[in-house]
Protein backbone atom coordinates (compact mmCIF):
# COMPACT_ATOMS: atom_id res chain seq x y z
CA UNK A 1 0.00 0.00 0.00
CA UNK A 2 1.52 3.47 -1.07
CA UNK A 3 0.89 6.14 0.91
CA UNK A 4 0.80 9.66 0.46
CA UNK A 5 0.57 12.67 3.25
CA UNK A 6 -0.15 15.97 2.44
CA UNK A 7 1.27 18.47 5.46
CA UNK A 8 0.81 21.72 6.67
CA UNK A 9 2.54 21.10 10.08
CA UNK A 10 4.23 19.29 12.97
CA UNK A 11 3.53 16.02 10.91
CA UNK A 12 2.74 14.00 14.64
CA UNK A 13 0.01 11.34 12.25
CA UNK A 14 2.59 10.97 9.46
CA UNK A 15 4.98 10.25 12.45
CA UNK A 16 3.13 7.47 13.86
CA UNK A 17 2.09 6.37 10.90
CA UNK A 18 5.52 5.92 9.77
CA UNK A 19 6.53 4.39 13.25
CA UNK A 20 3.80 1.88 12.73
CA UNK A 21 5.12 0.31 9.45
CA UNK A 22 8.36 0.03 11.26
CA UNK A 23 6.95 -1.89 13.75
CA UNK A 24 4.57 -4.08 11.81
CA UNK A 25 1.73 -2.81 12.80
CA UNK A 26 0.22 -2.67 9.22
CA UNK A 27 1.42 -5.08 6.94
CA UNK A 28 2.79 -4.13 2.98
CA UNK A 29 2.66 -0.31 3.47
CA UNK A 30 5.10 2.20 2.55
CA UNK A 31 5.00 6.32 2.40
CA UNK A 32 6.24 7.09 -0.81
CA UNK A 33 5.46 10.82 -0.72
CA UNK A 34 5.34 14.43 1.85
CA UNK A 35 4.08 17.07 0.00
CA UNK A 36 3.60 20.27 2.06
CA UNK A 37 2.24 23.70 1.29
CA UNK A 38 4.79 25.68 3.41
CA UNK A 39 7.79 24.62 5.07
CA UNK A 40 7.29 22.69 8.07
CA UNK A 41 8.10 19.70 10.65
CA UNK A 42 6.82 17.30 8.18
CA UNK A 43 9.29 18.01 5.25
CA UNK A 44 12.16 17.59 8.31
CA UNK A 45 11.11 14.44 9.09
CA UNK A 46 10.55 13.28 5.65
CA UNK A 47 14.01 14.26 4.86
CA UNK A 48 15.49 12.78 7.85
CA UNK A 49 13.93 9.33 7.07
CA UNK A 50 14.76 9.75 3.36
CA UNK A 51 11.37 10.24 2.18
CA UNK A 52 10.22 12.38 -1.15
CA UNK A 53 9.25 15.90 0.32
CA UNK A 54 8.35 18.81 -1.85
CA UNK A 55 6.87 22.43 -0.80
CA UNK A 56 4.23 23.01 -3.47
CA UNK A 57 1.53 25.42 -4.57
CA UNK A 58 -1.72 24.85 -2.81
CA UNK A 59 -3.83 27.46 -4.94
CA UNK A 60 -6.66 26.04 -6.95
CA UNK A 61 -4.44 26.62 -10.04
CA UNK A 62 -1.53 24.86 -8.65
CA UNK A 63 -4.00 21.86 -7.39
CA UNK A 64 -4.91 21.25 -10.68
CA UNK A 65 -1.13 21.20 -11.65
CA UNK A 66 -0.66 18.98 -8.53
CA UNK A 67 -3.06 16.39 -9.94
CA UNK A 68 -0.05 14.77 -12.57
CA UNK A 69 2.30 14.73 -9.83
CA UNK A 70 0.34 12.93 -7.43
CA UNK A 71 -0.65 9.75 -9.94
CA UNK A 72 3.24 9.87 -10.67
CA UNK A 73 3.75 8.44 -6.60
CA UNK A 74 0.79 5.91 -7.78
CA UNK A 75 -0.72 6.43 -4.22
CA UNK A 76 -3.69 3.85 -2.71
CA UNK A 77 -4.16 6.20 0.37
CA UNK A 78 -3.87 10.23 0.13
CA UNK A 79 -3.88 11.62 3.90
CA UNK A 80 -5.10 15.06 3.85
CA UNK A 81 -3.36 17.11 7.00
CA UNK A 82 -2.92 20.13 4.81
CA UNK A 83 -4.84 23.42 6.00
CA UNK A 84 -6.20 23.67 2.50
CA UNK A 85 -9.54 23.21 0.82
CA UNK A 86 -8.80 20.53 -2.10
CA UNK A 87 -11.01 21.92 -5.37
CA UNK A 88 -13.11 19.42 -7.09
CA UNK A 89 -10.68 18.71 -9.94
CA UNK A 90 -8.63 16.63 -7.35
CA UNK A 91 -11.07 15.15 -5.46
CA UNK A 92 -12.49 13.62 -8.20
CA UNK A 93 -9.32 12.46 -9.72
CA UNK A 94 -8.56 10.80 -6.51
CA UNK A 95 -12.13 9.75 -5.49
CA UNK A 96 -12.16 6.99 -2.67
CA UNK A 97 -8.60 7.61 -1.99
CA UNK A 98 -8.36 10.88 0.22
CA UNK A 99 -8.53 10.39 4.00
CA UNK A 100 -9.18 13.07 6.27
CA UNK A 101 -8.71 13.37 10.36
CA UNK A 102 -11.07 16.31 11.35
CA UNK A 103 -11.47 16.31 15.97
CA UNK A 104 -14.87 16.36 16.21
CA UNK A 105 -18.16 13.51 15.48
CA UNK A 106 -18.84 15.03 12.29
CA UNK A 107 -21.28 16.08 11.11
CA UNK A 108 -20.91 18.54 14.29
CA UNK A 109 -18.26 21.42 14.57
CA UNK A 110 -17.19 20.73 10.60
CA UNK A 111 -15.35 23.06 8.57
CA UNK A 112 -12.63 24.10 11.46
CA UNK A 113 -8.95 22.90 11.76
CA UNK A 114 -6.87 21.70 14.18
CA UNK A 115 -8.00 22.49 17.73
CA UNK A 116 -10.64 24.55 16.85
CA UNK A 117 -13.23 22.12 16.80
CA UNK A 118 -12.22 20.45 20.08
CA UNK A 119 -12.21 24.19 21.32
CA UNK A 120 -15.94 24.68 20.07
CA UNK A 121 -17.38 21.57 21.38
CA UNK A 122 -15.85 22.26 24.93
CA UNK A 123 -17.34 26.05 24.83
CA UNK A 124 -21.13 24.41 23.57
CA UNK A 125 -20.70 22.33 26.66
CA UNK A 126 -20.91 18.94 24.45
CA UNK A 127 -20.80 15.80 26.86
CA UNK A 128 -18.91 13.87 24.89
CA UNK A 129 -16.15 14.66 22.34
CA UNK A 130 -14.04 12.76 19.87
CA UNK A 131 -12.67 12.37 16.04
CA UNK A 132 -13.81 11.07 12.98
CA UNK A 133 -11.48 9.51 9.87
CA UNK A 134 -13.58 10.52 7.06
CA UNK A 135 -13.40 10.52 2.85
CA UNK A 136 -12.66 13.46 1.60
CA UNK A 137 -15.37 14.70 -1.18
CA UNK A 138 -16.12 18.27 -2.69
CA UNK A 139 -17.79 19.37 0.45
CA UNK A 140 -16.36 20.22 3.51
CA UNK A 141 -15.59 17.86 5.70
CA UNK A 142 -18.98 16.38 4.36
CA UNK A 143 -17.49 12.81 3.37
CA UNK A 144 -18.41 9.41 4.70
CA UNK A 145 -16.78 8.40 7.93
CA UNK A 146 -14.54 5.58 8.12
CA UNK A 147 -13.72 5.61 11.60
CA UNK A 148 -14.76 7.93 14.33
CA UNK A 149 -13.92 7.34 18.04
CA UNK A 150 -15.92 8.81 21.26
CA UNK A 151 -15.13 9.96 24.83
CA UNK A 152 -16.69 11.77 27.80
CA UNK A 153 -15.39 15.43 28.32
CA UNK A 154 -14.36 16.23 31.18
CA UNK A 155 -15.82 18.18 33.68
CA UNK A 156 -13.20 20.66 33.58
CA UNK A 157 -11.57 20.39 30.72
CA UNK A 158 -8.00 21.59 30.24
CA UNK A 159 -7.30 21.69 25.91
CA UNK A 160 -3.79 20.14 26.10
CA UNK A 161 -5.18 17.10 27.91
CA UNK A 162 -7.97 16.89 26.01
CA UNK A 163 -6.17 17.02 23.09
CA UNK A 164 -3.65 14.60 24.02
CA UNK A 165 -6.45 12.34 23.98
CA UNK A 166 -7.63 13.01 20.97
CA UNK A 167 -4.15 13.03 19.05
CA UNK A 168 -3.59 9.57 20.12
CA UNK A 169 -7.13 8.55 19.21
CA UNK A 170 -7.15 10.10 15.35
CA UNK A 171 -3.55 8.40 15.34
CA UNK A 172 -5.10 4.84 15.93
CA UNK A 173 -7.85 5.55 13.87
CA UNK A 174 -5.80 6.91 10.86
CA UNK A 175 -3.76 3.71 10.63
CA UNK A 176 -7.34 1.41 11.04
CA UNK A 177 -8.79 3.56 8.24
CA UNK A 178 -5.74 3.38 5.82
CA UNK A 179 -5.31 -0.16 6.88
CA UNK A 180 -8.78 -0.97 5.72
CA UNK A 181 -8.59 0.80 2.32
CA UNK A 182 -5.87 -2.09 1.25
CA UNK A 183 -7.72 -5.15 -0.60
CA UNK A 184 -5.47 -7.63 1.29
CA UNK A 185 -7.46 -6.03 4.83
CA UNK A 186 -8.69 -8.64 6.84
CA UNK A 187 -10.14 -7.59 10.63
CA UNK A 188 -8.29 -10.24 13.11
CA UNK A 189 -11.40 -10.37 15.22
CA UNK A 190 -9.27 -11.72 18.41
CA UNK A 191 -7.14 -8.67 18.00
CA UNK A 192 -9.69 -5.86 17.44
CA UNK A 193 -10.90 -3.71 20.01
CA UNK A 194 -13.70 -1.52 20.78
CA UNK A 195 -12.60 0.48 23.93
CA UNK A 196 -8.97 1.40 24.19
CA UNK A 197 -7.17 3.54 27.17
CA UNK A 198 -5.44 6.24 25.89
CA UNK A 199 -3.76 9.19 27.95
CA UNK A 200 -5.70 7.80 30.45
CA UNK A 201 -8.95 7.89 29.39
CA UNK A 202 -11.45 5.32 27.81
CA UNK A 203 -12.16 5.59 24.25
CA UNK A 204 -14.45 3.64 22.27
CA UNK A 205 -13.86 3.19 18.45
CA UNK A 206 -16.53 2.25 15.81
CA UNK A 207 -15.71 0.59 13.63
CA UNK A 208 -13.28 -1.62 16.32
CA UNK A 209 -9.57 -1.02 15.61
CA UNK A 210 -6.24 -2.90 15.63
CA UNK A 211 -4.07 -1.42 18.51
CA UNK A 212 -0.63 -2.56 19.79
CA UNK A 213 -1.02 -3.10 24.09
CA UNK A 214 2.04 -0.52 23.78
CA UNK A 215 -0.33 2.54 23.06
CA UNK A 216 -2.01 2.25 26.04
CA UNK A 217 0.96 3.55 28.56
CA UNK A 218 2.58 7.04 28.07
CA UNK A 219 5.84 5.13 26.79
CA UNK A 220 4.01 4.06 23.68
CA UNK A 221 4.58 7.18 22.75
CA UNK A 222 7.27 8.27 23.25
CA UNK A 223 8.95 8.47 19.96
CA UNK A 224 7.18 11.57 19.00
CA UNK A 225 8.96 13.95 21.52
Amino acid sequence: MRIVFLCSGSGGNLRFVAQAIRMGWIDEAQICAVLSDRECDANAFARAQGLPTEVLDFSAAGQLAMVDRLRAFGPDVIVTTVHRILVPELVQAFCGKLVNLHYSLLPAFAATIGDRPVRQALDYGAKFIGITVHFVDEGVDSGRPIVQAVTAAPQEPELEAVMNVLFRSGCVGLLHAIASLSPAFRPRRDRARTSVMLAGQVVHFNPAVMTHPSLEQDQGWAFLK
